[in-house]
């Protein structure tokens, strides 16, 4: 299999699902357990940021704004996701487990693009 970007294109959508999914799935859990409203303004905000990344992303794709656009709201998004596990730690496994997918699927999008370009 060569690695193109015609043949691997599905994993990113796929990716950014995962994403999304995993930082609302913590959201509610955050919200319905009562967790803090540090835990609730960390992951609101990573889930903020990831939102705003995902959509100037798609937004760069179609000519409409820089390619780099969304590399400050992913790398506030990670570091919301990073300071919601040191958090967390400790407190409620599936809330780490949700946020260690969330990060992991990032890193592996990131890696994707690398991987790509090279």
């Amino acid at each position: 299999m060569e690695l193109s970007a015609k043949v691997l294109w599905p994993l990113f959508p796929l990716l950014l699902l995962i994403v999304v999914i995993c930082l609302t799935w913590a959201m509610v859990r955050v919200v319905r357990r009562a967790s803090g409203s540090t835990a609730i303004w960390l992951q609101s905000g990573a889930l903020g940021c990831y939102v705003l990344a995902a959509v100037s992303a798609i937004a760069s794709e179609q000519g409409a704004v820089s390619a780099h656009l969304h590399r400050p709201f992913s790398l506030l998004a990670q570091l919301a996701i990073a300071l919601a596990l040191f958090h967390l730690w400790g407190k409620d496994r599936s809330l780490l487990v949700l946020n260690s997918v969330a990060w992991a699927a990032i890193l592996a999008d990131t890696a994707l693009h690398y991987v790509l370009t090279r």
